[in-house]
C-alpha cells in the first residue's frame, strides 16, 4: 500500500475541488459559463409523413372474427337449432330418448382393475338384417354422445345430422347404424357419475382411466347382446376414429370395413398438446 503525505495547502485545494460547483458560486457570474442555455437550433425540415404499418394477417384475423360475430348473432335470433353452424347445439340426451345395455359381467381393463358391471347407452337408425349383417357401428369423438342424429324420441338434430339418413353417407335404407356413448362418457354409459356398486356413493375421481381398447371392448359386448355377429363397418372420426382402427385390429373377424376419419393409432405428446389449445380456444371464445 502507498501513502502519500499532503501538504496543508494542497490539502485545501483539494477540498476545494471536492466542493460541488454550485455551493461555490451559487449565483456568481460563472453559472452561465459553467452551465449554459442550449442554442437555439436552426429551423429543420419536418420529415415526409410515412403511411402506418401494415399487418395483413392481422387486419384478415379481424375481418374473420366479424363474420364469426355475425354468425352468432344471426344464429341466436334464429329458431332453427342447425343454423348455428356446423354442428347443431346438442345438449344432455334425455334418458327416454336412448336405450341402455347393463352388461352384468367384470369388463377387464387396460390400466386398472375390471369393472364388475357397467351401462352403455346407445341409439339405433335403420332396420337390422335377418342374416344381421348390414350393421354399422359409429364410434364419438371425445365429447359426443349417442345421439348422432334425430330420432323420432328425439327430434333433435344430432352430430351427424347430415350424414345418417335415407340416401346419405350412412344409408339407413341399407344399414342398421348403431351409435354409442362411450365408457366412461357422461350421457348414459358408466362414468365418474355413476354409482359404484361396491360403495353405493357415485366414483367421482375413483373412476380409472379408460382406454380406446376398453370402450371397444365395451362396445363389442354390445354387440353380443344385440345378436350382431360381424359388423358391416366400423366408422368414426377424432376419437371415434382412433375407436374404429382398434375395433379392426382387436376383432379383425368381426369387422368387415374400417372407416377412420382424422384418426390415428396412436397420439403423441405434441397431438395432445395441440388438441388442448384447441378446446381451450373454442372455451374460451
Amino acid at each position: 500500500m502507498l501513502h502519500y503525505k499532503l501538504s496543508p495547502s494542497n490539502f485545501r485545494a483539494l477540498r476545494t475541488l471536492a466542493t460541488p460547483i454550485a455551493r461555490r458560486h451559487p449565483f456568481s457570474s460563472t453559472s452561465s459559463v459553467l452551465y449554459p442555455k442550449p442554442a437555439l437550433q436552426p429551423n429543420v425540415p419536418t420529415p415526409p409523413s410515412r403511411p402506418p404499418p401494415s399487418f395483413p394477417c392481422v387486419a384478415q384475423h379481424a375481418a374473420r372474427e366479424k363474420i364469426i360475430q355475425s354468425l352468432r348473432v344471426s344464429s341466436s335470433s334464429s329458431s332453427d337449432p342447425s343454423s348455428s353452424g356446423p354442428e347443431p347445439p346438442y345438449g344432455r340426451p334425455s334418458p327416454s330418448s336412448y336405450q341402455t345395455y347393463h352388461h352384468t359381467q367384470p369388463l377387464p381393463l387396460t390400466y386398472a382393475a375390471p369393472l364388475p358391471e357397467f351401462d352403455i347407452a346407445y341409439e339405433t337408425w335403420g332396420t337390422l338384417s335377418p342374416s344381421r349383417d348390414n350393421a354399422i357401428l359409429l364410434h364419438t369423438g371425445l365429447s359426443g354422445s349417442s345421439h348422432a342424429a334425430s330420432t323420432r324420441e328425439n327430434p333433435a338434430p344430432g352430430w351427424w345430422e347430415k350424414f345418417i339418413g335415407p340416401g346419405r353417407a350412412l344409408d339407413t335404407q341399407q344399414f342398421f347404424v348403431i351409435c354409442t356413448n362411450v365408457l366412461g362418457g357422461c350421457y348414459g354409459s358408466t362414468g365418474p357419475s355413476s354409482v359404484d356398486p361396491a360403495t353405493g356413493q357415485p366414483y367421482a375421481t375413483s373412476f380409472p382411466v379408460i382406454s380406446i381398447f376398453d370402450m371397444v371392448r365395451a362396445q363389442f359386448a354390445l354387440l353380443d347382446h344385440l345378436g350382431i355377429e360381424k359388423l358391416y363397418a366400423s366408422v368414426g372420426s377424432s376419437m371415434g376414429a382412433m375407436q374404429s382402427l382398434a375395433a379392426g385390429w382387436m376383432f379383425p373377424e368381426r369387422v368387415g370395413k374400417v372407416v377412420s376419419i382424422s384418426g390415428t393409432a396412436r397420439s403423441s405428446p405434441s397431438s395432445v398438446a395441440v388438441r388442448y389449445a384447441q378446446r381451450s380456444g373454442m372455451f374460451f371464445a
